[in-house]
């Protein structure tokens, strides 16, 4: 290791991206993040570069680069759509017979079972 390249534990890499310990040993196996492995010991260490650049690709707004939350619409056009189709649903059901479980309703809307 360089006398000049900072390295952090596993454990403080992880809390400093705020994963598991285990995603960055699976990030490793699958070539997302260079580590350096200690002589005699084998620990890893990960080089506060690897910290910043996978920050950095972690709070990037591409696309494709994970999941974005957008939160549901509340104008009031989506709101009686909304209002529209929990009706429907609750007729529907309303018009249950006593004897009919809740699997055969769906199984009779599906035209198949769970199971299958």
């Amino acid at each position: 290791m360089s006398e000049t390249q900072a390295y952090l534990s596993l454990k403080r890499a992880a809390k400093s991206l705020g994963v598991h310990e285990q995603t960055l040993r699976s990030w490793e196996k699958r070539g997302l993040i260079r580590m350096v492995r200690l002589p005699g010991s084998g620990y890893r260490r990960v080089p506060v570069e690897e910290i910043a650049r996978l920050k950095d690709e972690m709070a990037s707004s591409q696309p494709n680069s994970g999941i974005q939350i957008v939160p549901p619409r509340r104008d009031s056009e989506s709101l009686a759509q909304a209002r529209v189709l929990a009706d429907s649903v609750c007729a529907e059901l309303s018009d249950l017979e006593a004897a009919t479980t809740f699997d055969e309703f769906m199984d009779s809307i599906r035209g198949r079972t769970w199971s299958s």
